[in-house]
């Protein structure tokens, strides 16, 4: 590439392209000879040197712009060159271009310069309009004409034959070639850079001959004075917030960081230019660093807090810095949750021992705090003890069977210190005996060891995983015996009623494993909900399994001395259960030994179908009652069963309804489903899965 050619390009680069151009400047045409040139010099210095008019030369050109043209006519030819692209050729002159080449130059020069001539506050005020006036494209369209004809370019070579200068030859012409239509865009991406809405100016530079693969490179170089403001900014931001201005740095972000990510978004879009996805998440991260630090002052994520980290996500651009807010978030959520616990925990001293008891806790709790957060959630709680307001309202549990919810790690040392002291209250004023211990971790590891005995079973059933743990020998409800796989590979939530059956089956194989009595202990679980699996980490999809007496009474003792028999041993479960289907046993296990047909809401032996089997569980269809005698019942379900039936593999097995002998409602409401088994015509015992 022509160095000299290049500066050239980059001086008359601009608005001015046309209005600084030495052959419009000094009215020579753009083959004018060097005497020539030289004597045109000299008269117009003699006649402005008196202050005498000058015919073709416009009253607003200053003495240095002249100079500066006649440096460019005498001077170096390649800069020349580059003049003679933008000066007007007029009528061919022994170069033997047809007429129309020549034309269609002057064209494009008359319509760029006077589109570029318009006063650039209107060229701005039609893009805040979102136009951009049709004379750009019409001097687009000329350019493009004219620098796809190939008798241009040879008009080029041509006036470099005739310049007959050694400084010049056949590689100026190619880097002209290369890089005019860079030179054409710059007044538009220079005038866009400027306007407070650039996206229309921008846009139009489609129409120009500009390669796509040069447009965002041309883009980022017109955008460099604002990617370097808004750098500033950024670094003046950090300084403000690493002095402790919170509320000042949030709101230098709104007066001036947003606007100016506004405009460079506006002239450099995101999804096309990386510097500008940087400065996008640049921000985003200080608003993150702007909540983390008010979450951290105030102890609450809600108000500002949560208004920051939403904005924050909606401008982060980076994978990790959306991963950190989400993290932050989490952490936060779990900081309120801990803190609704403290709340309680507050309110049940104030209850048990009185108001002056919870104020002198509190009192006692921030003399001994030096977390800002810690402070601010105390100094709230004893404000509203000593008006006389302060309240707990439990948030509402959806319980029949308790899901396990994963203990995540929260993300403020302030949480460290709230969560102490929700512990040394739950010692001192709940259960003095007990460690709260969580028996359902985010993985199998984070437990205690079994066999670890449970205290309460109101504990248990809570909803929190966190539960009363003492010694064996001390009177307890249950014991935590296994935490059980529910998946050996990858795969999507199964649904809330297969995952608890499937976590009772195993936790009863558990028990059976001890060689506990079934008709003494029955299992109890804790396995994940939906928004806990792991869909691509299959080890942390698993149940947590304990043993309790079924009539529910405490006991002294490990029942579970024993070591466990690591041998498929039949599950005692009852196929129709009065807590309902999800306390079945799943689809897909198979009952070890025929069955009394109307007792099949007691415990049964269950085995996995691999072993010798009476009958396989082929599913669990709806039914509705009520019914008025059994045999609407049986009708009904033979009905919902029917299906399966059709699929049984030969003529030598069948498939059975069965349904609790408590369909009337007696003791227990009806049942909305009945069970479906397969099994052999004479009943006799098999080891093969046969239904699909």
């Amino acid at each position: 590439m022509d160095e000299a050619v290049l500066t050239g390009l980059r001086e008359v680069a601009g608005p001015e392209l046309y209005r600084r151009n030495a052959f419009r400047v000094t009215g020579l045409p753009v083959d004018v000879d060097r005497p020539t040139a030289r004597r045109r010099q000299q008269r117009l210095a003699a006649a402005l040197k008196v202050g005498a008019d000058v015919d073709g030369l416009g009253s607003s050109v200053s003495p240095e712009q002249l100079r500066g043209a006649f440096d460019v006519l005498l001077g170096d030819p390649r800069r020349r060159l580059v003049h003679e692209v933008f000066g007007t050729w007029g009528a061919p002159n022994g170069c033997e271009c047809p007429s129309t080449t020549h034309a269609e130059h002057d064209r494009a020069v008359q319509a760029h310069a006077e589109v570029l001539d318009m006063a650039a506050a209107d060229v701005l005020a039609l893009a805040m309009d979102g136009r951009v006036d049709d004379r750009w494209a019409a001097a687009a369209a000329a350019w493009t004409k004219t620098l796809r004809s190939a008798t241009f370019w040879r008009h080029l070579h041509h006036r470099v034959e005739r310049l007959d200068d050694r400084q010049l030859d056949a590689s100026v012409v190619e880097s002209l070639r290369a890089e005019l239509p860079g030179v054409l865009v710059a007044p538009l991406l220079q005038l866009a850079a400027t306007a407070d809405y650039p996206a229309p100016l921008r846009k139009s530079l489609a129409d120009w001959p500009v390669p796509e693969r040069d447009r965002d490179r041309l883009i980022e170089e017109a955008a460099g004075p604002q990617y370097e403001k808004l750098e500033t900014i950024m670094g003046e931001l950090h300084r403000l917030l690493e002095s402790g201005d919170i509320e000042g740095t949030v709101a230098r972000v709104h007066a001036e960081a947003l606007p100016a990510l506004a405009r460079l978004e506006g002239l450099a879009p995101v999804d096309r230019h990386r510097r500008t996805s940087t400065a996008r998440n640049r921000i985003a991260v200080a608003l993150n660093n702007c909540a983390v630090a008010k979450q951290g002052k105030v102890g609450r994520y809600e108000g500002d807090v949560q208004t920051w980290l939403d904005e924050a996500e909606s401008l982060a651009t980076d994978p990790e810095t959306v991963r950190r807010i989400d993290e932050n978030r989490e952490g936060f959520l779990g900081e309120e949750r801990a803190i609704q616990e403290f709340r309680a925990r507050v309110y049940l001293l104030q209850r048990t021992h009185g108001r002056y008891a919870a104020l002198q806790f509190l009192r006692n709790i921030l003399s001994q705090s030096d977390d800002e957060a810690m402070t601010t959630v105390v100094r709230g709680m004893l404000a509203e003890l000593n008006a006389g307001e302060f309240s707990y309202r439990p948030a509402q549990r959806a319980a029949y069977e308790r899901q396990g919810r994963r203990r995540r790690v929260l993300g403020a040392v302030a949480v460290c210190a709230l969560l102490l002291v929700i512990y040394v209250l739950y010692q001192v004023f709940d259960d003095p005996d007990g460690q709260g211990v969580d028996v359902h971790g985010r993985s199998i590891s984070d437990n205690p060891p079994v066999v670890a005995c449970v205290a309460d079973g109101g504990d248990w059933r809570d909803g929190d995983a966190a539960v009363s743990l003492v010694d064996c020998s001390q009177e307890h409800w249950a014991e935590v015996v296994a935490y059980v796989p529910l998946a050996v590979e990858a795969e999507e939530y199964p649904g809330t009623e297969e995952v608890s059956r499937l976590a009772r089956f195993l936790c009863a194989e558990k028990l059976a494993q001890f060689s506990l009595p079934a008709q003494t202990y029955d299992p109890e679980v804790i396995y994940p909900g939906q928004s806990d699996w792991e869909a691509s980490d299959p080890e942390a999809n698993y149940a947590t399994c304990a043993a309790r007496r079924s009539n529910e009474t405490r006991w002294n003792g490990q029942a579970t001395a024993a070591s466990s028999r690591n041998v498929e041993v039949p599950a005692m479960l009852p196929l129709t259960s009065h807590q309902g289907s999800f306390s079945n046993p799943p689809a897909g296990t198979c009952l070890a030994a025929p069955q009394p047909l109307a007792k099949w809401d007691e415990k049964m032996p269950v085995v996995r179908c691999d072993q010798p089997h009476w009958a396989q569980i082929l599913g669990y269809p709806p039914v509705t009652g009520p019914w008025s005698d059994e045999s609407e019942v049986r009708a009904e379900a033979d009905a919902a069963c029917s299906s399966l039936a059709n699929s049984q593999p030969s003529d030598k097995y069948t498939v059975t309804a069965a349904w609790p002998p408590w369909w009337n409602g007696r003791g227990a409401p009806p049942p909305d489903y009945v069970v479906c088994l397969g099994h052999r015509v004479d009943d006799q015992l098999f080891s093969e899965w046969f239904w699909q």
